[in-house]
């Protein structure tokens, strides 16, 4: 866009984001901005803010007042007013005869109806018209919402969940589904959140991807950096074995271990060549095996494909489809699930690591394309079973709290969240080995500034003297929690959350 200077000659001036979406500005000065965009990922985070900010506008729907309704009937009238009387010709006369007859013609008929046509029976009545209620002051109708196929179904679920928890007196759960079922304050945000949660995680992806800009990262976190290049060593390794492993088609891998050597190396940054032919393999090993897989696997192919498809762009379409099948296996509603137990998610068979990873997945998969809502009911459901699972006791251990901090923290109402950090410091981290999904959870949990945040920094640097575990995914999560620093507090579901 250019402005005129004092002397006449255009003076050029820098466009904005919302400038090239409308076009404005020389050719010259838009390619300079694409350029600026596509090498700095924070105007590329700013650029997907105004696209995703211009494109609700095209949803936005302004219904006319009474002013606008007032002045469109009196142009109508002034217009009325301006043209000339019709003036029957002499031509249309025999027409306008022969269409009062046919019309005289047509209503004798129907009032003698000699064939009986046009009578019409009680039940055609009974569908042609809804139902109508009394108001309740009595001086009127109101006439019953007609409801889909599909909301009578929902109706029906809805209420069969209902019942099977109050069989089971599963208040926590009760509680739960009734706060997944309120309707949102703000749509928009179900809408905005996940996908600059995604795009989140992108940036954070390149900022660990460069040494240089990751270890400032550490350092102002208060980390350390000995801790930092022991995790991009290990990463090296699991880059190199899962690569030497995937090649010739093994099959004796699990699903969550070849998940966190993704996830890893996610976290450690993947632009050098070898890492990234390996996240290439594992995330195509993946997506090849986790449509047959169980619900526990499932979850664990998703959180690495959800991370692989925000670095690169891959899979998108596996995370969408195996998304709403995992929605679907607990809101579903048939004779086995709902019907005599509940669904496996929220059943107690599956680790509470798991639920977290889970929640965490719901809260990124409106971002692909799945309905918001239904994620939304699921991953109040997972917080009501963990809540169940608190109370209950879980074996008096930090697994749940773990998973509660990690995976749902943006559910938690805030003296539950200060409640939840005051019991999970009690545990140090390094004395939890080798346990190393629960210290993921724990450290990736605590967000900056939290109280106990510090305190527990301080711990985590005992992990960079423990022993290398043996196995890939002991090693791959013993990776990710050495990389807190550089990667955590990162891309959760809730953008909200990250400024606590």
């Amino acid at each position: 866009m250019t402005a005129t200077g004092p002397e006449g000659d255009p003076v050029s001036r820098e466009l904005s984001q919302l400038d090239l979406l409308l076009g404005e500005g020389s050719p010259h000065e838009q390619e300079t901005l694409r350029r600026r965009i596509a090498d700095d990922p924070r105007e590329a985070l700013v650029m997907a803010e105004t696209t995703a900010f211009l494109e609700a506008f095209r949803q936005v729907r302004v219904e006319p007042g009474p002013l606008f309704a007032a002045k469109l009937a009196g142009v109508v009238r002034r217009a009325e007013r301006r043209a000339a009387p019709a003036r029957p010709t002499g031509r249309i006369a025999p027409f306008l005869l022969a269409a009062v007859a046919a019309a005289a013609t047509w209503f004798v008929l129907v009032r003698i109806d000699p064939l009986h046509r046009f009578t019409p029976c009680p039940s055609a009545v009974a569908l042609r018209w809804p139902a109508v209620h009394e108001s309740s002051d009595g001086d009127g109708v109101a006439a019953a919402p007609v409801r889909t196929r599909r909301e009578m179904e929902w109706e029906s679920s809805v209420e069969e969940m209902r019942r099977r928890l109050g069989l089971e007196n599963a208040d926590r759960l009760r509680e739960a589904l009734e706060e997944g079922l309120r309707p949102m304050r703000d749509p928009l945000e179900g809408w905005l959140d996940p996908r600059n949660a995604l795009a989140l995680l992108r940036v954070g992806h390149e900022v660990c991807s460069q040494d240089d800009l990751r270890t400032a990262v550490v350092a102002r976190r208060g980390g350390m950096l000995a801790a930092d290049a022991r995790a991009q060593v290990l990463a090296d390794g699991i880059a190199r074995d899962l690569a030497a492993w995937l090649a010739p088609g093994r099959d004796d891998l699990s699903v969550a271990d070849v998940s966190l050597a993704v996830r890893a190396i996610v976290a450690a940054g993947a632009l050098a060549p070898r890492r990234a032919s390996a996240l290439a393999l594992g995330g195509d090993w993946i997506a090849e095996r986790i449509a047959t897989g169980s619900d526990e696997e499932r979850v664990a192919g998703l959180a690495a494909l959800v991370e692989v498809a925000a670095v690169s762009g891959r899979h998108g379409d596996v995370v969408e489809a195996e998304g709403a099948r995992l929605v679907d296996r607990v809101l579903v509603v048939d004779d086995v699930t709902w019907g005599r137990r509940r669904p496996v998610l929220i059943s107690g068979r599956i680790p509470a690591a798991v639920l977290a990873d889970a929640a965490r997945v719901l809260g990124f998969l409106p971002a692909f394309g799945v309905d918001f809502e239904r994620c939304h009911l699921v991953r109040r459901l997972v917080v009501g079973h963990l809540r169940e699972r608190r109370e209950h006791g879980a074996a008096d251990g930090p697994e749940v709290l773990a998973a509660m901090l990690f995976g749902v923290v943006d559910l938690l109402r805030p003296e539950e969240r200060d409640d939840v950090e005051r019991e999970l410091r009690r545990w140090n981290p390094a004395r939890l080995a080798p346990d190393y999904v629960t210290v993921l959870q724990m450290a990736w949990g605590f967000a900056p500034g939290r109280l106990g945040s510090t305190g527990l920094q301080r711990q985590l640097r005992n992990l960079a003297v423990l022993a290398e575990p043996e196995g890939l995914g002991e090693r791959a999560a013993f990776c990710l929690c050495l990389a807190t620093n550089s990667a955590g507090w990162r891309g959760s579901p809730s953008v909200r959350d990250l400024g606590d």
